[in-house]
Order: structure tokens, then C-alpha cells, then sequence
């Protein structure tokens, strides 16, 4: 009687078990992945609403007095809110501008920006 060739049911197992495992780093690598992709588009959608707001502040006619502002803004089909915060320097002739924006729920802060701007009609 000649015996059948073919795997074992243990080889089969032990060929499963392998393959489970490298499925379950492939689907664990995608949804970091996809975390990640998430999280960058965020950023920059954020990063985008700062910079209009930046925008804002320097498009201004007049030299921007200290205060701190905040307010809501559509971006990317998500509401942001962002914080601007105009401050003084050592520098008469500076002020600083500080924007950060966050989800509209306050919870994540995606983006901050900073700069300088010049006084224009400033002593010198």
C-alpha cells in the first residue's frame, strides 16, 4: 500500500499561525498608517487657518494694538478655533503675533504660529 503524500494537519496549523501573525502586523502597520495620514492632515489644515488669520493681522491698515483674540473658522470641511494673541516687546517698534488653533472642541492643538511684525511709521 503506498502511502499519500501531502501535508500534515500539524504543518497545516503551524502554516496558519504563521500567516495570522503576519496578517496581524500588516493590519496593525495600516492603521498606524492611516492614524498618522490622519493626524498630518490635521496639522495642515491647521497650519492653513493660522496662516489666514496671520493674514489677517498683517493686511491691517493700522499698527495692531496688544490684545488677544479668538473666533471660529471653517477649514476642510472642519470647524477650527484659533487664538490670536497680539503682544508687546522690548522693542517699541515690535510687536509679537502668536496664533494657535485647535479642533473645534478645544481638545487638540494642531498648529501655533509666531512672528514679528514691524512698526511702519515707527520712531526708529
Amino acid at each position: 500500500m503506498k502511502r499519500a503524500r501531502g501535508f500534515t494537519l500539524i504543518e497545516v496549523l503551524a502554516a496558519l499561525v504563521v500567516l495570522a501573525i503576519a496578517l496581524g502586523a500588516v493590519l496593525s502597520g495600516m492603521a498606524r498608517y492611516a492614524d498618522t495620514a490622519h493626524h498630518l492632515r490635521m496639522r495642515t489644515l491647521a497650519m492653513w487657518v493660522a496662516q489666514n488669520q496671520l493674514g489677517v493681522v498683517l493686511s491691517q491698515p493700522q499698527w495692531p494694538e496688544e490684545c488677544k483674540r479668538d473666533d471660529t473658522a471653517e477649514m476642510g470641511g472642519f470647524e477650527w478655533e484659533w487664538e490670536t494673541t497680539v503682544q508687546a516687546t522690548q522693542d517699541e517698534r515690535l510687536r509679537r503675533i502668536d496664533i494657535v488653533v485647535s479642533d473645534a472642541e478645544g481638545d487638540n492643538r494642531y498648529a501655533q504660529l509666531s512672528t514679528f511684525m514691524r512698526n511702519p511709521g515707527g520712531a526708529r
